[in-house]
């Protein structure tokens, strides 16, 4: 997987969307302080997250493949965009 780090303040709106190319890439948004605790997880809640930010730090947007499409040594190209109000 690969992380991304966004900056941001509690209250904030964060949007969150992803576009791929293999329906088994996702994203997971992890809240400052957690360490693999995911406050959003696309594998069950799609490729898209718009909310208020429940505390200020750095987030992560994680972007993974399911594993048993890893283990078969698929790859995805997507496109990730994230937006902080």
């Amino acid at each position: 997987g690969v992380d991304y780090v966004l900056g941001a303040k509690e209250g904030q709106l964060m949007n969150v969307s992803m576009a791929t190319d293999n329906g088994a890439a996702y994203f997971n948004i992890i809240a400052p302080g957690k360490k693999n605790e995911a406050m959003f997880i696309g594998s069950t809640s799609g490729n898209q997250f718009e909310g208020p930010l429940p505390a200020s730090g750095d987030y992560k947007i994680r972007v993974s493949l399911m594993r048993s499409a890893a283990r078969r040594d698929e790859t995805a190209n997507y496109r990730l965009e994230m937006i902080i109000d």
